[in-house]
């Protein structure tokens, strides 16, 4: 069960040849709920600390409960006593779990903006505050990180008992990790709490600059020659520029 949501305890019971007299639902040693059908008021409310009980909608052996809280968590039972003669009482327990979910989706954090073929890559993965502590794990290239590449997850309970994860990976960043083409690797972080709970997060790790200069016009690579072939243009340009423009011929003499 989620915190803040609802949901609904339920007690059945068989009669048999006995008439059900009264059922009690208790939380730990504390009685929070009972249901007396021959009573005129057959529900009561005992307004436990920790539980918000929803009369209108408990009827019975099933009550219902709203606003769930981390202090809902523990030992539940329900206790079924029948009418006289026999007075018999039967009762069964069950745990109620709860859980609180992290705000969001982890985070990777650590990434260069390029790296290096050999590099060292260091990254850290954290997910949010959450109780249980969400299981983190990596992935490279869509494959299980190595255990080796690994360093112990670390699970920082704080003072609302909720716990922050965090799940360290290291690597030489070797040129076979590497996709040819774009000279990149994917990284991905995955945080789970079973059956309740998956997020992820992903960052590429790239070998290439940020920026790349061009030649406008010309898909030639850049460098020193291409650098002095343009000097030498702009140089020729400004010769014809200034060199002095021959003046117009007169024109020839009439025919007679």
């Amino acid at each position: 069960m989620e915190v803040g949501g609802e949901g609904e305890l339920f007690c059945a019971w068989e009669e048999d040849t006995d008439k059900m007299y009264s059922i009690k639902w208790y939380q730990g040693a504390q009685e929070f709920y009972r249901y007396t059908p021959t009573s005129r008021d057959p529900i009561q409310i005992f307004d436990p600390i920790t539980l918000d009980v929803d009369r209108d909608k408990s009827w019975g052996g099933t009550v219902r409960i709203a606003n769930v809280s981390l202090d809902a968590e523990g030992p539940f039972h329900c206790e079924v006593s029948a009418d006289g003669p026999t007075f018999h009482t039967a009762s069964d327990s069950a745990m109620l779990t709860v859980v609180d979910l992290p705000d969001g989706a982890p985070v990777i954090s650590g990434v260069r903006s390029q790296y290096l073929p050999g590099d060292w890559v260091d990254l850290t993965c954290t997910s949010g505050k959450s109780k249980p502590a969400a299981i983190l794990n990596f992935t490279v290239n869509t494959k299980p990180a190595p255990l080796g590449w690994l360093e112990t997850q670390i699970d920082k309970e704080d003072d609302d008992k909720l716990f922050t994860s965090k799940l360290r990976l290291r690597f030489s960043l070797l040129p076979r990790l590497l996709q040819e083409e774009a000279g990149s690797l994917r990284v991905r972080c995955e945080a789970e709490i079973p059956g309740v709970y998956m997020q992820s997060a992903q960052n590429i790790l790239t070998t290439r600059p940020p920026y790349q200069a061009s030649v406008l016009g010309s898909s030639a690579p850049n460098g020193p020659c291409s650098c002095r072939c343009s000097l030498l243009l702009l140089l020729l340009l400004l010769l014809l520029l200034l060199l002095p423009w021959p003046s117009t011929p007169p024109p020839p003499p009439p025919l007679v």
